[in-house]
């Protein structure tokens, strides 16, 4: 297992690496590829949330470098809400994959949680929560997670869009200025900052609720 979870992690570094040697030149100057996305219209749109819904299954690269792409090809707004829009539906489709397919299939691929593998033991609505606060946390394991858990698809969805507001708000914000780092130094600084603050937040948030479910 240790094995297989050291080569998934250093694909993700190599695909990143692939990623931003291609594309950071051409986010200097994005117009062209605005353009030429444009051009396809709604099919456009449709790649777009494709892509995301599937990084949501396979986290092969850091969604903040792809929420940051989406803001600097569409606009804050729309962009924003691609990524917002996609990460849901890559959500839901793990949440029902994990549901379909039940428990054998699904709890192989919790490993990565580690404690917070008790997810799927519960239906703590908070739990979901903070587990979207925290970016270290596999996206996909913990909707498999959800999935195989006695929590309600309308529970699951409610929480993951409470913990998605804020922390796509901020991988988008840190992965624009990623893009533009030579730019905006400082602001890329403050993002990471804020980024831990957030993350420390609900580290400590998953520690009292731990402790209260200790004390029941």
């Amino acid at each position: 297992m240790r094995t297989t979870q050291k080569k998934a992690s250093l694909l993700t570094l190599v695909l990143s690496i692939v990623l931003i040697l291609f594309l950071y030149p051409k986010l200097q100057h994005p117009q062209a590829l605005q353009t030429f996305i444009l051009q396809l219209g709604w099919k456009g749109f449709l790649l777009d949330l494709l892509i995301i819904s599937i990084q949501r299954l396979f986290p092969m690269i850091p969604f903040a470098l792809l929420a940051g792409m989406n803001t600097l090809l569409f606009g804050w707004a729309l962009g924003f809400a691609l990524s917002l829009v996609g990460s849901l539906l890559g959500s839901a489709l793990g949440f029902g994959l994990a549901r379909t397919l039940g428990q054998e299939w699904a709890r192989p691929k919790l490993a990565k949680l580690g404690k917070w593998a008790k997810l799927s033991e519960g239906k703590n609505f908070y739990l979901i929560v903070l587990a979207r606060l925290i970016p270290i946390l596999p996206a996909a394991a913990v909707n498999y997670a959800a999935g195989i858990s006695p929590m309600k698809f309308a529970s699951f969805f409610w929480a993951s869009l409470l913990g998605k507001l804020p922390m796509i708000t901020w991988e988008s914000w840190v992965g624009h200025d990623f893009w533009e780092l030579f730019n905006h130094p400082w602001r890329f600084t403050l993002a990471l900052l804020i980024g831990v603050i957030i993350i420390g937040c609900a580290w400590y948030g998953w520690t009292l609720l731990d402790q209260r479910d200790k004390e029941v």
